[in-house]
């Protein structure tokens, strides 16, 4: 069951596409350290993607709490390596590590080079969305439109990734 990070969730939950989690996984882990991030201080400052995201708690999305003792590891390693990641980035690689899942789904690029580090398949929104198209849970179109409102919600991209994200679409597409 793979554990995800916060920005699937609040992106995904922003434009109403949670479900693709569930299509594409089945179902999903989450560290008490995201759940606080994305719904307890989500709900407080009114976001709408946070009550999307408690309203799949427990149905598709389960909260687990890595084991303190992995938690700590990664803590260590990161000093040792010069890594700063959130307690949320933390708590996901942990409860992989705890739980034996290789898939850690998550949008910051050094939390998933860390990830990979102990052997752990980083995937991120983008992927999710391309993956969701080529899988017929999601037209082209609709892969597109949800893309493009995900950006226009804040999600930061590049011109180089946003020209790859419509280059890998158009090859997906003439598969």
């Amino acid at each position: 069951m793979p554990v995800v990070d916060s920005s699937p969730l609040i992106y995904l939950g922003k434009v109403g596409k949670l479900y693709l989690l569930k299509e594409l996984y089945g179902s999903l882990k989450i560290p008490g350290a995201v759940y606080r991030e994305v719904v307890v201080r989500g709900e407080e400052k009114g976001f709408e993607d946070a009550l999307r995201v408690k309203a799949e708690i427990g149905k598709f999305l389960f909260v687990h709490n890595p084991k303190a003792e992995a938690v700590n590891g990664v803590e260590e390693r990161l000093k040792k390596l010069g890594f700063r990641l959130s307690l949320g980035e933390i708590e996901c690689i942990a409860l992989c590590l705890d739980t034996n899942d290789r898939v850690f789904l998550s949008d910051d690029d050094d939390a998933k080079r860390f990830a990979k580090m102990y052997g752990l398949n980083g995937r991120g929104t983008i992927y999710i969305l391309l993956k969701s198209y080529k899988e017929g849970f999601l037209s082209k179109r609709e892969c597109t439109e949800t893309f493009e409102s995900i950006v226009e919600k804040s999600f930061w991209i590049n011109a180089e990734v946003a020209n790859l994200f419509y280059k890998t679409l158009d090859e997906i597409s003439k598969m």
